[in-house]
């Protein structure tokens, strides 16, 4: 069914008003017109004409055609999702929920009177949280032409990435792979494999950018990115020292103007050389440097600019780099252009040759979908109708208005705004704090992590993938060194495997910052064996879903196991899509084992297999952050909204957000697929085992917790109000909000602070120790008693040192360093030590295992009060 022919079906049905639809035909009919003379355009001659020979007017001609049509074509999908969308709503709110309740349609889209364009463009930049659609976002996109570009850079990413938890750099490989870049004599052969094997990946994402509609012409003198400029480093010199710089340390002869493809001349080059300085000290107000006029240019051709330098050796790289970089590490360049050129080809092939172009013609719709929302009331009705009337049309423009600020504030995420700060100093600084405090706080997460087992169990179950095999491969997966690498190879993103290189961390929400305080706490949480926790058993989910596909090749979609075939069915995969998959070959992982990569069906060949793999690679990563939860961009964007680093909303916000995205995620993500259709029975069931799931392993690791704090267990008798109080605590504990249960016992957390701050955020609840320890204390000092300056500093300086949270250290090192350091400069040592046994003692009828103060243990943990 066409669009047209659905849209006035609808106003047939007295879904839609005439005039509305006529409007919107208009505008489709409009587009369609433009589109066809745009193609046109596109098909003649000029379109064949080679480009070292056309003039520039003609390939000017050209371009435009081009850019015009996918610019139009990116319109009419936009406008066929919102209708696909907004059809499948409808039929669910038709179709009777379970137990005679209610409809199948998602909770939050039950009522008639809600718009559902937001949810459908929304569903265009991330997963779609009702499940409804069908068709492929940026974020995964993104990721799959990420994962497939570390695939093929797979050993590469292993000799280069830093050792020793991220504090050993394998600067002289990369100085080996540089020098093999640039062809200098002394290259290695070790040093020529890595460089082809970069080369090769460059060279795809370049063909893949301009597939999708962008213009980088191909520089046979290009290496490799050029560091990002520094900013507080670029300003730190005049001008003309800047200029005489990249004269000297750039290829003059591969300087080129990108608008003609031409040499830059000597007043050319001095005149772009000049436009970077001044857009690196501006903060890039205008976009990247460009040799354009005026403007950001679209991002179609924004690729282009950052080849403008053209570093001509080893040795000008590496000066370059030092001297204006924000970083000297090649292979922290590599990284970072493999993820923003994956990101950049996804929004191209998502949102067209020009995103803000569409980002106009979305807000256009949202202003339609205005009229379709209100209603009038009839001829002759009473006054009561007509004002009930207009209350309801207040309420629909108000909810309208919110989605379509949501809308931009997802826009923001997507495209990259949000993330620009304002304040590169106080952006650093705020995060260089946060750093700090994941160093000093985060050691002992991995006990959290061990509800990541019920969430992966019941994701395979949900998806039909055998829980044992998931739960066998992740055991054999830890057991075996390389398998990273290896999961890498099958093409799953390797973020992890390089601390989180373009990846956001698990719980902090944000990417760690590759400065010192970034260093220390990737170093922590991978020392704490989170990270390798986290990535083997995401892998694991991952590539068992490979093998089950693997083992169901020889089956057509209708024989197909129901869960599996539902589960094709939510990504877009349909039985003609399932034979493409079908039948590519199998790799073999081992003897008598095979897995099904996206990868291979994509290496077929042609549009469908392409299509077809996109779907099942999207399919394969959306379950595997159900399976083990990472902070995702919806969560980041609900948190962050549209401050941006660098300003005080967004530091704030950030501040606020703390460890907050982990468990924020779990409910958009679980919590939404419950209600996905509503009242439905079978997901609701799911949902209560997966709630149970959480909650049982929630108990184990809050007694883990008590344990490794040198107390005995909780008690876990029902029948008492401690009993009661340690199974909520367990509640909070395995949907990630452990710390909020230590407000159920008493009214302070386990680290001093008040409910007030710990909501706030953990900077805000950091400070509030560090004005406790020095106002405290010259309260004291201003009534004339006695200070306690000496203790308070030993812990609370304690509190902020990196590594001393490690969950197999941090007793021991309380214990045999902090405690014996106090009882030598505190006199109340001993007495601070009684209150904290009398504490435990009074609210949860603990004693502990190793006192506090004791430099050895005088027992072993008791699990008597356990039932």
């Amino acid at each position: 069914m066409s669009v047209l022919s659905c849209l006035f079906g609808k106003v047939e049905a007295g879904l839609v008003k005439r005039a509305s639809a006529d409007k919107l035909a208009a505008a489709i009919e409009e587009r369609r017109a433009a589109l066809a003379d745009a193609r046109s355009a596109a098909e003649r001659p000029l379109n064949a004409i080679a480009l070292e020979t056309a003039d520039d007017a003609t390939r000017a001609a050209a371009r435009h055609a081009d850019l015009t049509v996918r610019s139009i074509e990116a319109q009419l999908s936009t406008l066929q999702v919102v209708r696909d969308y907004d059809a499948k709503v409808r039929e669910l709110r038709a179709t009777p929920g379970d137990f005679g309740f209610g409809s199948k349609a998602p909770a939050l889209l039950s009522d008639e009177r809600k718009s559902t364009v937001w949810p459908a463009i929304r569903s265009l930049f991330w997963r779609d949280p009702h499940e409804i659609a069908t068709w492929g976002n940026v974020t995964y996109l993104a990721r799959t032409i990420r994962g497939e570009a570390h695939a093929a850079f797979a050993d590469t990413i292993e000799k280069l990435r830093a050792k020793a938890f991220g504090f050993k750099h394998e600067t002289l490989r990369e100085a080996e792979l540089l020098d093999a870049l640039y062809g200098e004599a002394g290259a290695t052969a070790e040093g020529h494999r890595m460089a082809q094997s970069w080369s090769g990946v460059a060279e795809n994402l370049r063909e893949q950018f301009n597939a999708a509609g962008g213009a980088i012409p191909e520089r046979k003198g290009w290496k490799l990115p050029n560091p990002t400029l520094d900013r507080s480093k670029v300003a730190a010199v005049a001008r003309e020292e800047f200029v005489a710089d990249m004269l000297r340390l750039n290829d003059r002869e591969q300087l080129l103007d990108f608008s003609t493809g031409r040499m830059l001349d000597q007043d050319g080059v001095a005149r772009v050389m000049g436009e970077v300085y001044d857009n690196a000290v501006a903060g890039w107000v205008d976009g990247p440097p460009t040799t354009a006029t005026m403007g950001r240019e679209m991002l179609a051709n924004s690729r282009r600019d950052p080849r403008i330098l053209v570093l001509k050796d080893a040795a000008s790289w590496r000066e370059f780099a030092g001297k204006y970089g924000e970083h000297d590490s090649p292979f922290a360049a590599m990284m970072n252009h493999i993820g923003r050129m994956s990101e950049d080809i996804a929004m191209l092939r998502t949102l067209g040759p020009n995103p803000e172009g569409l980002k106009r013609y979305i807000l256009s719709l949202f202003d339609r979908e205005l009229e379709s929302v209100t209603v009038s009331a009839p001829e002759g009705a009473s006054e009561a109708v007509k004002v009930k009337a207009v209350k309801e049309n207040r309420k629909a423009e108000s909810r309208l208005n919110r989605q379509r600020r949501s809308f931009e504030t997802a826009w923001a995420h997507v495209s990259g705004a949000a993330d620009t700060p304002v304040d590169t100093g106080l952006a650093n600084m705020m995060g260089n704090m946060r750093a700090v405090l994941v160093a000093s706080q985060m050691g002992s997460a991995i006990i959290s992590s061990i509800s990541d087992q019920a969430t992966l169990a019941m994701a395979a179950r949900f998806n039909g993938i055998p829980v044992m095999g998931v739960i066998g491969r992740a055991i054999r997966e830890l057991g075996e060194a390389g398998s990273e690498v290896r999961a890498a190879q099958m093409g799953l993103v390797a973020d992890t495997l390089a601390h989180g290189v373009h990846g956001a961390d698990r719980f902090a929400g944000e990417t760690i910052r590759a400065g010192r305080a970034g260093q220390l706490a990737g170093g922590v949480v991978r020392a704490s064996g989170l990270r390798r926790w986290s990535a083997v058993l995401r892998n694991a989910f991952a590539l068992e879903t490979m093998a089950l596909h693997a083992r169901e090749a020889g089956k057509g979609f209708a024989d197909l196991d129901p869960k599996m075939r539902e589960s094709l069915s939510r990504y877009g995969i349909d039985a003609g899509d399932w034979d493409v998959i079908r039948h590519s070959p199998l790799y073999q992982e081992r003897p008598g084992a095979s897995l099904l990569r996206p990868m291979d069906v994509r290496a077929q060949g042609g549009e469908a297999a392409g299509k077809a793999a996109d779907k099942l690679k999207r399919l394969i990563d959306t379950e595997m952050d159900y399976a083990v939860i990472e902070a995702d961009p919806m969560t980041r964007a609900l948190i962050n909204g549209e401050a941006r680093p660098g300003t005080y909303e967004g530091e704030v916000r950030r501040a606020f957000g703390l460890y907050k995205t982990f468990p924020l995620t779990f409910v958009t993500m679980h919590f939404a697929r419950a209600m996905a259709r509503g009242w439905d029975g079978s997901r609701m069931g799911h949902a209560a085992i997966s709630f149970s799931a959480m909650w049982a392993l929630g108990l184990v690791a809050m007694q883990a917790k008590q344990i490794a704090n040198g107390k005995d267990p909780y008690s876990l008798d029902p029948t008492t109000t401690r009993g009661q109080l340690a199974y909520g605590s367990a509640l909070l504990q395995g949907g990630g909000l452990g710390i909020f249960g230590d407000f159920l016992g008493q009214d302070m957390t386990r680290n001093g602070n008040s409910l007030i701050a710990t909501l706030a955020g953990s900077q805000f609840a950091a400070g509030e120790k560090v004005a406790k320890f020095v106002l405290g204390n010259l309260q004291r000092a201003g009534k004339g008693e006695e200070t306690h300056f000496a203790g308070d500093a030993l812990y609370t300086a304690a509190s902020f040192l990196p590594g001393s949270s490690l969950w197999y250290a941090r007793l021991g090192f309380q214990r045999t360093v902090l405690d014996q350091l106090a009882l030598q400069i505190d006199p109340r040592a001993p007495d601070r030590f009684r209150r904290m046994e009398d504490m435990a003692q009074r609210d949860w009828g603990q004693r502990f295992w190793w006192s506090p103060g004791r430099a050895a243990p005088q027992d072993t943990p008791s699990f008597g009060a356990m039932p």
